[in-house]
Order: C-alpha cells, then sequence, then structure tokens
C-alpha cells in the first residue's frame, strides 16, 4: 500500500475512533467555592465515543477544596480537545450538607485558556461556564 492511502486511511477511521490528532493543548477545569467551608469535589469525565469505540472513563479526581470567594482554583491539563461528559458532586468536609450529582455536556476546543467553570453556590447549587 503506498504512503498515501495509508494516510488517507489513517485520517478517515480517527474520527470514526473518537480519537483527535490535533496538536492543541488539552483543556482546564476551574473550580468556584462559595459555601465559606472546605468541601470535597468529585469530578468525573467521560468521553462520547464514536462509532468504532464505548464512552469510557478519562478523567476522574476526589479533591479537598477550601473555599474561594475571590478566586477560582484551576486543574489544569485534564482532557484533549473532544466531546465530554462531565459529572460533579460537591460535599462538605465539615457538615452533612452535599450537592446532587450535576452532569453537563463540555465541547473543548483546545485553544489557549479555554476552561470549564464549575461554580458551587452558597447554598450548595452547582452552575457550569465556560470561558
Amino acid at each position: 500500500m503506498k504512503r498515501r492511502s495509508v494516510i488517507i486511511a489513517a485520517a478517515g477511521i480517527v474520527p470514526l475512533s473518537g480519537c483527535s490528532l490535533s496538536p492543541s493543548e488539552s483543556d482546564n477545569i476551574q473550580i468556584a467555592n462559595q459555601t465559606g467551608q472546605e468541601v470535597w469535589t468529585d469530578i468525573s469525565i467521560q468521553s462520547e465515543g464514536g462509532l468504532l469505540s464505548d464512552p469510557q472513563t478519562v478523567y476522574q479526581t476526589r479533591t479537598r477544596q477550601p473555599p474561594t470567594s475571590s478566586y477560582r482554583s484551576t486543574l489544569t491539563d485534564v482532557v484533549p480537545p473532544g466531546e465530554y461528559e462531565v459529572t460533579v458532586t460537591f460535599e462538605s468536609v465539615e457538615t452533612e450538607q452535599q450537592s446532587d450529582p450535576r452532569t453537563t455536556q463540555w465541547n473543548p476546543t483546545g485553544e489557549a485558556s479555554e476552561s470549564l467553570i464549575i461554580s458551587l453556590g452558597p447554598n450548595f447549587d452547582v452552575e457550569f461556564f465556560t470561558q
């Protein structure tokens, strides 16, 4: 098989498998904890998959998050460009208070400084934004 045919075949298969050949950056998640108390943050990210691949967990973490009234903490280089389903749950370190699991679709493109912002309000309400 000629080299040109192999390259064309690979270029056709990559989108079907849910992979990306883009040299773009991985994207970030920023977390704003406006509860005034320390919380546990559980984040799970699943790939959307493709015609030849099933969705799979590509990132999962549980971190302790201090209150961040005037800034956001950042998890860097979380996922490469693609289509993802992000699920997050917050749980107070000190009390029984917690958020319901919340899910959003995230389609990062790999542009510099692109982020998914997850905001936890004083009443443990969760909002998602992109930047």
